[in-house]
């Protein structure tokens, strides 16, 4: 064999050996890019199935968080409707005409023990005065005596017996009957 044509037959040889190796080689390139890209498809859909479940939690915790807000607004509106009934109620207690209020604080009175000092407001003082209060006290068998304080309370009266005070003022009395009717009163405003 010539020369030529040895070098003929190596060159052809590695030629044809490259050829393979090239083949194999984009075989195996096809291969791992064909993989790569199965493995970016799964995760392209588990990043989608992820980002599907976060929005849809993200939108039902809104969704949760939105109705809890709606239902605390609309208890403050109920509480402020109910504010501004026992306001008014209080409202109406103080604008009682004199014989009532009179009328009502003596049924207060009713809660006197002997010997209680009986606190008034100024308007209570003017229906109240020592006479009078000296003849409620002896139709109930007990002895009162109105204080020289004046009251800095809108109406009602306080109690004062050995520095103990029964506070039955018109609003520490609207304030009881608010805690302990609360739910009556709001179920018959709101249904």
């Amino acid at each position: 064999m010539s020369k030529e044509a040895l070098i003929r037959k190596i060159t052809d040889d590695a030629s044809a050996k490259a050829a393979i190796i090239l083949s194999e080689g984009e075989e195996k390139g096809n291969a791992i890019l064909d993989a790569a890209k199965k493995e970016c498809d799964e995760q392209l859909v588990a990043a989608r199935a992820e980002m599907e479940r976060a929005s849809e939690e993200t939108l039902s915790r809104s969704r949760v968080v939105a109705e809890m807000d709606a239902k605390r607004l609309i208890l403050d509106a109920k509480l402020g409707i109910l504010d501004r009934v026992f306001a008014r109620a209080l409202e109406k207690l103080v604008q009682l005409d004199d014989e009532a209020m009179k009328q009502l604080l003596l049924g207060m009175l009713s809660y006197a023990e002997d010997g209680d000092e009986v606190i008034l407001n100024a308007r209570g003082r003017s229906l109240i005065n020592k006479s009078v209060l000296k003849a409620f006290a002896s139709s109930r068998g007990i002895s009162l005596k109105l204080s020289d304080e004046v009251g800095d309370f809108e109406g009602g009266a306080k109690l004062r017996h050995g520095g103990i005070d029964k506070n039955l003022t018109f609003a520490s009395e609207l304030a009881i009957l608010r805690d302990s009717e609360e739910a009556e009163i709001a179920k018959q405003i709101f249904g």
